[in-house]
């Protein structure tokens, strides 16, 4: 007797090969047959006939590191097929922990990824204590985890901008090496923000070759994504290169006015770096505006020493005339993200933590300046200090032919840079992107369904074998006998994204979520079940 058999649907197993049908068997955890199933005795029959039938995605870049120590539901991210999330990426992450700058990690999570980070218990030091913090509690979701260079970093030397000593380099990537022993599956950095900012080539070199003994692969989001994109690949290169280790590059794309409409520009320097021996991957997300912290627009130097340091500064009206000079003018190797969003009416103000701000949600910091009768740089500083230098932004950074571009590319990914969200966040009106509800069936809807630009089977694989290739996620990716059963059930004629930039909605389509052997999402319901693990090395 099997515990769940799935009859009558469109197998597509996963590895890009043609669509059969074919019932699928499950028990206990794992996929223990394929073909036909009829009259084997199960638990639970689902009836898949018109619907197809594939492996759970894989979301390439998620920011769920404390998402499932607050709520494990993760509806919106199964109601868009996944169950497994990757995190750590961008370099931020949730250790390791040093007694002596906790505050400062602390701080620095709340302000980049959770306003909720103050609620989790960081008392554990180690990569090994944060994974096992996540093994025992309610995830319904896999969590796949990589190390964070910036968590890393912020231990051993807080946010000094200084230059890492040999001894400080060798703690570093040992700290690595030990992440790598406890479970991570890689190094991520985020090159634009504090403190992968102020980390130099070499640094990032040595601290990242920490991962080559144990088959990791180094992951970034890289230093520019705009007009120096190609240097910034030429280090992201030099890094793994020099480490020895495959690159992954995190949300490719091409966001400022002088590098849009480069595309093959930007895959031929892809390919040469494949050419002369390195092993390139990369993921992207299916929008052509990105979003990021309010901090983000500062420039590097604003906020060395942790963010309380930053809000002294905001608040010296001398340096405030420094900042403005600098973000007009722009510094040589920092990327400007309000020059490169066309400006203050480019960004938009998104979820903002303190209750008088909230009627600023959806509006560009044009918008409000004018509202407020003030500058609109003064407007950024005020809202930045009212704020405790958190609060989100919307930028529109991309041209819709280059994402289409990218997103075409046979080697691309999906990874949505959101993070698992409860179901409160539906009713609490909050101003979020679309891609933490939409991100894997637009892809479904928009590039297969619509702009034909995917095979139904191709887009599968980007969103299931290809990240569990690069990540050597362990009988993960494929449907195949053996296999942990993470299968989902949709309709490949309906699956869609609801949700706008101006009104948070679940994705519909995704009928049936199966992860570990355990149905999570029934029918639009969730099942209260929660199978997630950590699935690390």
């Amino acid at each position: 007797m099997m515990d769940i058999v799935i009859t009558n649907g469109l197998l597509v197993d996963g590895k890009g090969t043609p669509a059969i049908r074919a019932d699928v068997g499950i028990t206990g955890d794992t996929v223990t047959a394929i073909g036909d199933l009829e009259g084997v005795v199960s638990g639970v029959t689902i009836d898949a006939a018109g619907k197809v039938v594939s492996p759970g995605f894989i979301d390439m870049h998620t920011h769920s590191d404390f998402a499932m120590l607050l709520d494990g539901h993760a509806e919106n991210m199964i109601r868009r097929g996944v169950t497994t999330e990757v995190t750590g990426n961008c370099g931020i992450g949730a250790a390791p922990v040093s007694p002596e700058h906790r505050g400062l990690l602390l701080e620095f999570l709340t302000a980049m990824i959770d306003r909720n980070s103050g609620l989790v218990d960081l008392s554990g030091e180690s990569f090994g204590d944060y994974l096992s913090n996540l093994s025992v509690c309610e995830m319904t979701t896999n969590i796949a985890p990589l190390a964070a260079q910036g968590a890393i970093r912020i231990a051993e030397m807080g946010f000094s901008a200084d230059k890492a000593d040999a001894a400080q380099t060798a703690s570093m990537r040992e700290m690595v090496a030990l992440a790598m022993r406890d479970g991570a599956l890689g190094i991520s950095s985020g090159l634009i923000y504090l403190p992968g900012i102020y980390t130099s080539t070499e640094e990032l070199t040595a601290v990242t070759a920490g991962v080559k003994e144990y088959g990791g692969c180094y992951v970034t989001h890289m230093r520019s994504e705009g007009d120096l994109i190609f240097e910034a690949i030429d280090e992201a290169v030099a890094i793994a290169a020099g480490a020895g280790v495959p690159l992954h590059i995190s949300h490719l794309k091409l966001s400022s006015a002088s590098v849009r409409g480069q595309a093959e520009r930007l895959f031929a320097r892809l390919e040469r770096a494949e050419e002369e021996g390195l092993e390139v991957s990369f993921d992207a997300y299916p929008y052509e505006s990105g979003e990021t912290s309010l901090s983000a627009l500062l420039p590097s130097w604003v906020c060395e020493g942790g963010m309380a340091k930053g809000l002294e500064r905001l608040g010296d009206k001398s340096l405030r005339k420094d900042m403005v000079r600098d973000m007009t003018l722009g510094i040589r190797g920092w990327q400007n993200l309000l020059q490169d969003s066309g400006g203050f009416a480019g960004v938009t103000v998104a979820l903002m933590n303190n209750s008088a701000n909230k009627e600023f949600e959806g509006k560009s910091l044009a918008e409000i300046a004018d509202i407020r009768s003030a500058d609109p740089f003064e407007t950024l500083f005020d809202l930045l200090i009212s704020e405790g230098g958190g609060g989100g932004i919307i930028i529109k950074l991309m041209d819709e032919d280059d994402v289409d571009a990218i997103i075409a590319h046979p080697k691309t990914m999906i990874g949505s840079d959101g993070l698992s969200l409860p179901a409160s966040a539906l009713k609490e009106g909050c101003f979020l992107h679309p891609r933490y509800f939409g991100t894997h069936a637009k892809i479904l809807r928009k590039y297969v369904r619509e702009k034909k630009l995917l095979t139904l089977e191709d887009a599968i694989r980007k969103m299931t074998l290809a990240p569990a290739r690069r990540l050597k996620l362990h009988r993960r990716g494929t449907i195949e006998v053996g296999n942990y059963a993470d299968v989902i059930v949709f309709d490949k004629d309906t699956v869609r994204d609801n949700a706008t930039y101006g009104e948070a909605k679940y994705s519909t389509g995704i009928e049936k979520v199966i992860i570990n052997g355990k149905l999570v999402l029934d029918d639009d319901k969730h099942t209260e079940t929660f199978p997630g693990r950590v699935v690390g090395r």
